[in-house]
């Protein structure tokens, strides 16, 4: 896991500028929200930024965060953790204080800018948060072949994961059939099927949709949003 150190206030190098300009609006990010019981994690989405004031993310509705909207308090700290792709395939996380929250026009949630980035290879490094270790598999006519990978975002509908780009397993072609077992835990496999993939030198990134049954899925939401 990328665990956050407190770091003193200081400009932000080049690099780490160019890794934060790299979150666009709309992307998915895990915000691990600090509690009075113990950190909880949840997903939403990157609206904007101000530079170098702050950084804007959507609030969901009450359904769907509950009480964590209430302790996002002024000062209250979080920290923001995003996958950024391509060929440096990495994990970015920052520590920030909560400036503000609106409830219009638009529930939204102001954050301080970073004082400091850190940031986590994937080609380094298999085991890793935010996310979730799975086995993902598929069957042709002759066998069963299965990999080790990631699953980075998950809804509803579908989940993104990554795995190592390797000869031992095939790059997988849009509607092709999948199973997902989540690690420790051999009774929740989600079945779904691939829509989209993306591929660099070391990894292979794929959108699947779920084809299993709601409370199979709901299980790996709740496992995926709530730190344990």
């Amino acid at each position: 896991m990328l665990i956050m150190a407190k770091q003193p206030n200081r400009q932000l190098s080049s690099a780490d500028l160019d890794s934060l300009l790299s979150l666009r609006p709309g992307s998915v990010v895990d915000l691990q929200i600090t509690t009075p019981t113990a950190p909880k994690r949840v997903k939403t989405q990157f609206v904007g930024i101000d530079l170098p004031t702050c950084l804007i993310f959507q609030v969901p509705s009450e359904t769907k965060w509950g009480y964590l909207r209430d302790i996002l308090i002024p000062e209250n700290e979080v920290v923001v953790r995003y996958v950024l792709e391509g060929e440096q395939g990495k994990v970015i996380a920052f520590r920030a204080e909560v400036m503000k929250v609106i409830t219009h026009p638009s529930p939204l949630l102001f954050v301080d800018f970073p004082a400091s980035l850190q940031s986590l290879a994937l080609r380094k490094h298999k085991r890793w948060t935010p996310g979730i270790q799975a086995q993902l598999s598929v069957s042709d006519a002759e066998q069963q072949i299965s990999i080790q990978s990631m699953i980075l975002d998950v809804s509803q509908q579908g989940c993104r994961c990554v795995c190592d780009a390797t000869p031992d397993f095939p790059r997988l072609d849009n509607g092709k059939a999948v199973n997902l077992m989540i690690a420790n835990e051999k009774e929740l496999v989600c079945k779904g099927v691939v829509k989209n993939s993306s591929l660099t030198q070391s990894k292979c990134f794929y959108g699947i949709q779920f084809s299993s049954e709601a409370e199979i899925v709901k299980k790996l939401l709740d496992r995926f949003i709530v730190e344990i």
